[in-house]
């Protein structure tokens, strides 16, 4: 059967829609729970949810008062410009710029991951997780606006009902598609339970960041040797899950997961004898 592979999340939304939802609730988002964000609220730099306060564009916390700096003056106009590019855009149908900041959940890429080795090509399960998005406003602020999704590793694992098996050696195709590029692409290699949930703990993650070109990131895929930490014998592969963190210079984020099975090892106290 053909491994389910789910987009990320695509509602459409403008700037101004987004600025009422300033006294919205906070994530809540769980391992398990559908992959559309459990809530969406906003929040200062520093992560805690904020009803009256913007983000300065120097990166500190402070009231949304008019600013008339030369900086402010040039994030507004830069913000206004980019507001008309969107409308433009969408009226004509013309895609949006790769390299331009999102500023809505529609500038948000979809992310798809495909295996090939050789003539060998494989659809790996992905899905997108939670989001930041940072708004630049007209007086020269900034705001923050974050949703919370379902762990994207977790919830693969569980609803896939078969994770692809694939060979080391090979490539793996990372496409963000239907949006902006991101303009940093950094991944977390993580050996899985069976139920998605991580079987050695975060001390053992391996951490990569990869450049993103043309919508596309790949990496040849090779062995783990946190794999040896297992005690058991896996004949069918290991379970193993990859986070994608993309970033861009505004500080928006998104958070992406894929997952797949590779390799088999004898634990190291009953390695055959060569």
């Amino acid at each position: 059967m053909k491994p389910i592979s789910i987009k990320g999340l695509r509602a459409a939304s403008s700037i101004f829609a987004l600025l009422v939802i300033l006294n919205a609730s906070g994530c809540a988002g769980a391992a398990g729970s559908p992959s559309v964000p459990a809530a969406v609220g906003t929040t200062a730099a520093d992560g805690t949810m904020a009803a009256a306060e913007t983000m300065a564009a120097d990166g500190a916390t402070t009231a949304a008062v008019p600013q008339t700096s030369t900086s402010a003056e040039q994030t507004a106009e830069a913000a206004t410009t980019k507001a008309l590019e969107k409308t433009a855009s969408e009226e004509t149908g013309a895609p949006s710029s790769p390299h331009s900041d999102p500023i809505s959940e529609s500038d948000l890429p979809t992310l798809s991951v495909i295996y090939q080795d050789g003539t060998a090509v494989a659809e790996i399960p992905s899905q997108s997780g939670g989001y930041t998005l940072t708004i630049p406003q007209p007086d020269g602020t900034a705001q923050s606006i974050i949703a919370c999704g379902a762990d994207p590793l977790a919830d693969l694992a569980q609803r896939t009902k078969e994770i692809p098996y694939v060979e080391y050696g090979g490539q793996m195709i990372l496409s963000f598609e239907d949006g902006s590029q991101p303009d940093s692409v950094e991944l977390t290699d993580i050996i899985l339970r069976k139920d998605g949930t991580s079987q050695f703990g975060e001390r053992t993650y391996v951490h990569t960041t990869l450049e993103c070109i043309g919508g596309k990131a790949e990496f040849t895929l090779e062995e783990n040797p946190v794999v040896y930490l297992s005690s058991t014998i896996n004949p069918e592969g290991f379970y193993r899950g990859f986070r994608v963190k993309c970033t861009w210079e505004n500080g928006s984020a998104a958070e992406y997961g894929f997952v797949f099975r590779a390799g088999t090892c004898f634990p190291i106290e009953s390695s055959p004898e060569t």
